[in-house]
C-alpha cells in the first residue's frame, strides 16, 4: 500500500532540493572563480631553464596580490631549451604589468608549493600585450641555499683554523723573545747592542751634517762654482727673494713665446723678447740681477713639468743672453742671468701677479738692483 506526500511535506523537500542546488552553484562559481574561469583575465607567457616543481594551477602573485593562474607547463622542444609556462592574469592588474617587469618561481614559506611572482617594472615602460613574454629570473632552490650556507661554514672553519694556528705561533714566538732567544730576543734583554745602535745613528748623523757642509763649500769652490754661476742659482727659492733689492718685473704666457708644450721659442716669441730685453736695458744697473723664472700648471706630471719649465727658463736666458748680451754689465764685467724652472711648485715669495692674476704657464723676467 502506497503512502501520499502531502502538500506541506512536498513543498518543504522541493525547498531543500533548491537550496542544495543553490549552494553547489554557489560553490561551483566560487572554485571557477578560485581557478580564474569566470573572470575576464589574458595570457602571458614566460620561459625558465627549470621550473623547479611547478604545477599547472599554480598560484601567480603580483606584488603580493593574487592575480592568478598557471594554465599550463610546455616541455622544452629541444634537450636544454627552455621550459615555457602559460600564466592566466586577471584582466584588472593589465595596466601593472609593464615590458620590462620579471617573472621568478618562489616557494610559499620553507617547504610550502611553488607560485610564480610577478614584478610589474617601472612605470615609464609599456603595458605588455596579451600573449607577451616575459623576462623569468632562475628560480632561487631551498637546496642551492643550503649548499652555499655550508660552503660559507666551511671556509669559516678553515679560517679559523688558519687564525689558531697563526695565534699559536705568535705566541711561541713572543715566548723565545721574552726568554731572550734570537736575535730580537738579545735585542730586547740586552742593552749593550742598543747602545752600539744609538752611538752608531749620532755618528751617521754628524757624518751626513759634515758632508752637507763640505758639499756646501764645494758649491763655491772654483771651478765647480762656475757651474752654479751658469745657472744662476743655489736655492730656487732664495732666487725670488730679495729683500735688499728693487724688483722691476714682467711676466709672458707660455703661449706667447714656445711652441705648444715645448721649450723651442716661436718667432713671434722671439719678437716678444726683443720687446723684453729693450724694457730690461731701461732698468738694468751695473749692479742689477735678473731671474727668469717659468711656471707649468697641475695637467702635467710633477717631473715632466720641473724639467719642461727649467728648458723653457733656460731657452728665454739663452736667447736674450745671445741676442742682446743681457748678462754684460760694462768692460770685464758680468752679472748673473739665473734660470729657474719651477714646475708646478708655488714659491713663497709672491709673483710678479701678487693679486693671482695671469695664466699659470708662464715664464716671469725679474730685475733685482741692490739698494745697500
Amino acid at each position: 500500500m502506497r503512502r501520499e506526500i502531502g502538500p506541506l511535506r512536498a513543498l518543504a523537500n522541493g525547498i531543500a532540493c533548491l537550496g542544495i542546488l543553490g549552494m553547489a552553484g554557489f560553490g561551483a562559481v566560487q572554485v571557477a572563480g578560485k581557478n580564474w574561469q569566470v573572470q575576464e583575465t589574458y595570457r602571458l607567457r614566460a620561459e625558465f631553464e627549470t621550473v623547479g616543481g611547478l604545477e599547472p594551477g599554480g598560484r601567480v602573485f603580483v606584488q603580493g596580490v593574487d592575480a592568478g593562474v598557471v594554465e599550463s607547463i610546455e616541455p622544452p622542444g629541444e634537450p636544454g631549451g627552455p621550459v615555457s609556462l602559460v600564466l592566466r592574469i586577471d584582466a584588472r592588474l593589465r595596466p601593472l604589468i609593464r615590458t620590462d617587469a620579471r617573472a621568478r618561481i618562489v616557494s610559499q614559506g620553507v617547504v610550502g608549493a611553488k607560485v610564480v611572482e610577478l614584478s610589474p617594472g617601472s612605470p615609464d615602460a609599456e603595458v605588455l600585450p596579451d600573449g607577451g613574454l616575459v623576462t623569468s629570473e632562475p628560480p632561487v632552490e631551498l637546496a642551492d641555499l643550503m649548499r652555499e650556507a655550508t660552503e660559507a661554514l666551511d671556509r669559516i672553519d678553515a679560517a679559523a683554523e688558519a687564525a689558531e694556528r697563526g695565534l699559536s705561533e705568535i705566541n711561541a714566538i713572543a715566548s723565545a723573545i721574552r726568554g731572550g732567544e734570537g736575535t730580537i730576543g738579545r735585542l730586547l734583554t740586552d742593552d749593550e747592542p742598543v747602545d752600539r745602535l744609538v752611538s752608531l745613528t749620532d755618528r751617521g748623523e754628524r757624518t751626513l751634517t759634515d758632508l752637507q757642509d763640505n758639499l756646501n763649500a764645494l758649491k763655491n769652490t772654483w771651478p765647480i762654482s762656475r757651474y752654479f754661476s751658469r745657472r744662476g742659482y743655489d736655492d730656487r727659492e732664495l732666487a725670488l727673494y730679495r729683500p735688499e733689492a728693487t724688483r722691476h718685473a714682467l711676466m709672458l704666457a707660455e703661449t706667447d713665446l714656445f711652441e705648444p708644450g715645448r721649450a723651442v721659442l716661436t718667432e713671434a716669441g722671439r719678437g716678444r723678447l726683443d720687446e723684453v730685453a729693450r724694457w730690461a736695458k731701461e732698468h738694468l744697473s751695473t749692479r742689477t740681477e735678473v731671474v727668469v723664472a717659468a711656471y707649468s700648471d697641475d695637467s702635467l706630471d710633477a717631473q715632466l713639468a720641473e724639467r719642461l719649465t727649467q728648458q723653457q727658463a733656460e731657452a728665454v736666458r739663452s736667447y736674450l743672453v745671445g741676442s742682446h748680451r743681457i748678462d754684460s754689465a760694462g768692460w770685464f764685467r758680468s752679472r748673473t742671468v739665473a734660470a729657474v724652472g719651477f714646475g708646478r711648485h708655488r714659491p713663497r715669495v709672491p709673483s710678479v701677479e701678487p693679486q693671482g692674476i695671469g695664466p699659470e704657464r708662464r715664464v716671469e723676467i725679474i730685475l733685482f738692483t741692490p739698494q745697500v
